[in-house]
Parts: structure tokens; sequence; C-alpha cells
């Protein structure tokens, strides 16, 4: 079989020289214990002696997309299916990134065809359904996720996927049991409680959504996420501002298909703050801008040919390996950005916050803090969810899906209490929520000199 060098990974040497499918097998380890860098240069070695083997091509697939390259994982495990067009696993894989992707069409036939190859693949008929029901075809997806629950009877995220297709078609009694048959099975499952509390808000039924979410504290008592939309169902010690473990813990678990999401709800809002900048002039032969909670860099991608320089922040690593596989940014950082803007020893010229102060309450704090970070005169954007006339609140409001909005003096009056100018405030539609259109404030600020 051949060697492979001893010096696969630094973080854990190896004594002595190992075959290659023992060096494959190993990789495969450390791929699925998460330590993707040191999986890539062993799976990297493996593959310029073994660049037609479908096996190595396949898992090197999984790992650049799970590494934020998406399209290029789509291409090694197609390799992988020219070389053995019957592996199963591999086309399952294919149809699983085409679904992350937003692209479910191709995904149904990957999964098609993985049935033709077994026609009892559960997994194929679960993803299946899911695909179905992506093309709004939630009917036929029930069908298949039943037989995926027929030959897999013991697998909970089944049910919680035929719970999302029952509430899809406003079928909310039978989503219930679904997902409360789910949390049964996997009391540890974060979504099915999260999704069963949002049923039971689309039925009316609030006092059963405080129900189910101190259940799940009862199971967990210190979960950062359930803790956080307790608070915004009873309105009962809401908390300044989201924490960072609710922040990080919510888009490290949506990274892999954010964008995709996104798309389905019409996002507006970085487009939104590039409109906004463009009208402030920016050089783009001298001016740096830091785009404060980076995401996946959706802003980034815009912004980038009106600066000169390009530093992204956000909480969330796996959103910053998404934001890296863009290749847009000079430089990304994995920190709170009110610390990140005391911190700093840059001073930018520009500062965009596209959707990330819906996860601050009191603002005060956050925009204080970024007048450290901008030069005398530098510009600060930013979009904040609109509190609607007639609110109790006059200044903030946590609302049901986590997220806080704001009322337009108290914005105002927070800038201008940090030496702010205001530039312009226009109200917009940022996204929209399930059919209804989620209103917010586009902020342009700048900093007295």
């Amino acid at each position: 079989m051949g060697q492979l060098d001893k010096n696969l990974d630094n973080s854990q040497p190896i004594k002595q020289e190992m075959g290659l499918d023992e060096a494959f097998q190993f990789a495969v380890h450390l791929h699925q214990a998460n330590q993707l860098d040191s999986a890539e240069k062993i799976y990297q070695q493996l593959l310029e002696m073994l660049p037609n083997d479908p096996d190595l091509l396949h898992f090197f697939g999984m790992l650049r997309n799970q590494q934020g390259f998406a399209e290029e994982g789509v291409e090694y495990i197609k390799k992988a299916l020219r070389l053995a067009p019957n592996y199963i696993d591999a086309e399952n894989s294919l149809g699983n990134i085409y679904l992350q992707i937003g692209q479910p069409e191709l995904a149904e036939q990957c999964f098609r065809r993985s049935i033709d190859l077994n026609p009892q693949f559960a997994s194929a008929y679960a993803n299946l359904g899911i695909a179905l029901k992506d093309l709004g075809r939630a009917q036929d997806a029930e069908a298949f996720l039943l037989k995926a629950i027929r030959y897999e009877p013991d697998v909970a995220h089944h049910y919680q996927n035929l719970g999302n297709v029952y509430r899809n078609l406003s079928r909310y009694d039978d989503a219930v049991a679904m997902y409360e048959k789910a949390i049964r099975m996997h009391p540890a499952d974060a979504m099915a409680y999260q999704r069963l509390t949002r049923t039971f808000y689309m039925m009316g039924k609030l006092d059963c959504c405080v129900e189910v979410l101190q259940q799940w504290l009862d199971f967990d008592p210190d979960n950062p996420t359930a803790l956080h939309l307790l608070a915004a169902y009873t309105r009962d010690k809401t908390p300044i501002r989201a924490s960072d473990d609710y922040v990080r813990e919510t888009f490290d678990r949506f990274a892999a298909s954010f964008d995709n999401i996104l798309k389905t709800l019409d996002y507006q809002a970085p487009s939104l703050v590039h409109t906004a900048l463009q009208r402030i002039g920016p050089a783009a032969e001298s001016w740096e801008l830091l785009d404060a909670g980076c995401g996946t860099g959706l802003c980034g991608v815009l912004v980038r040919p009106l600066v000169k320089r390009l530093v992204g922040v956000d909480l969330s690593a796996k959103m910053l390996v998404k934001a890296q596989a863009r290749n847009v940014y000079d430089v990304l950082h994995e920190a709170e950005l009110t610390a990140y803007f005391l911190q700093t020893a840059t001073l930018f010229d520009v500062i965009t916050c596209v959707d990330t102060f819906c996860y601050f309450g009191d603002l005060s704090e956050a925009v204080t803090a970024s007048v450290s970070a901008l030069k005398p005169n530098g510009w600060f954007i930013f979009t904040v969810e609109k509190l609607q006339q007639g609110a109790a609140e006059t200044d903030f409001r946590l609302n049901v899906q986590g997220r806080y909005a704001h009322s337009e003096a108290y914005v105002r009056g927070t800038l201008q209490n940090a030496g702010y100018r205001i530039s312009r405030i226009d109200t917009a539609v940022l996204r929209n929520e399930f059919i209804d259109p989620v209103f917010g404030l586009v902020i342009t600020a700048q900093l007295s000199a």
C-alpha cells in the first residue's frame, strides 16, 4: 500500500510511518472530531498519491464544504461519483450540499438516485422529503418522510422533519405531535424545542410556549437559547442584550445554511447598508471599513469594491469560516463587537453593522464604544428593527423571535449622546418573517471631528 509522511499532524505527533489505509482512517477520525485543518493536511497528501480514490474524494469534498467552500466540495464529490457511479453515500452527501446551498431541485435528483440504488435507504427518503418541502411540494414530502420513519422508527429527527412539513401545511396539531415525539426520543435537541415553541405561538397558545421552554430548561437549566427565548415570551427579566453564548450558539448552528435561509426571507439589509455607503462616497483608494457582526460576509461582498481595506468581526467561528471563503476580507476577527471596538488599534473611516444590533436592547454601550474605533468625521452605518408606534416600551422591546426592536427616538438620542451627527434615518423592509414584512431603520451617522 505504501507509506505516508509521519509528520501529519503537529498537534498529535505520529511516532511511526503509517500505511495509506491507516492514514485515511486517521484523517476521517480527525475530520469527525472537527479538527478540519489537521484532517485537510492528511487528505491532501493522500490525494497527491491517490487522486482517483472515490472514498478520499468524497470525504475531502465533505470537508471542503464544512470549511465554507461548498462549490469546491460539490466538484470533489461529483468526481468521486464519476469514478464510482453507484457510490450511494457520496450521492446522498452531494444532495445534502445542494440542500444547504439552496438548490433543492438538484438535491431531489441525488436523493432519488440514492433510493434507486437502495430502496430501503432511510436517510435518502428523509432527505428527499426535505427537498420536496423546500420545493413547495409538502404533501409529496410527507409520503417520503413517512417511509423514512417506517425504515428507521427510532430516529428522532425524522419526526421533527415531518413536523416541519405539517407546519408548512398548517396542520399544527400534527406538527405538535411530531415535535413532542422527537423531544421524547431526543430531549437534548434544541431545534425541536424551538420549533414546537414557534408552532404553539402560531396557534396563539402562548401558555404552551412558556411550558415548552420551561420543559427545555428542566432538562438543560443553563441553555442560553432557552433562557433567552423564555425572557422573550414572558417579558420577565428582559436582558439588556442577548448573551454572547446565545448569539454564538444561534449562528454556529445555522452557519451552513444561513445564506440560503436568508434568500427565502428576501433579505434586504446588506443591500440597504451598501446603498447608504454609496451615498457618502467612500474613497476606494484610501478608506478602511469595519464590518461589525459580519456573519457570512453578505455585506462584505457588496462593500469590498468601495474601500481599500475591509476588516470583519463576528462572535461565531462557523460564520467566519463562511466569510473567509468569500475571499473579500483583509482580516477577520472572532470577537464580541463592543469589546473589539474598545480594543482595536485601527481607526476606521466607516463601520457598518448589518442586522447585529437586533441582538442588543440597550445600544448605549456599543454605540459609545464605536467612537473609539472611528477616525474623526468617520461614518457609522447600521440597521435595527423598528419598534412600531403604539408599543408600550419607549426605547426597545425583545420580541418572541429573540430579536430586539428599537424606537427611532431612542436610536437618535443614543447616537447624539455618543457624539454622532445623524445624516439620515430611513425606514425600509429588512426581510420577511413568514409572510409579514419586518420593518427596520437604516441609520447613517457621522462622528464629530
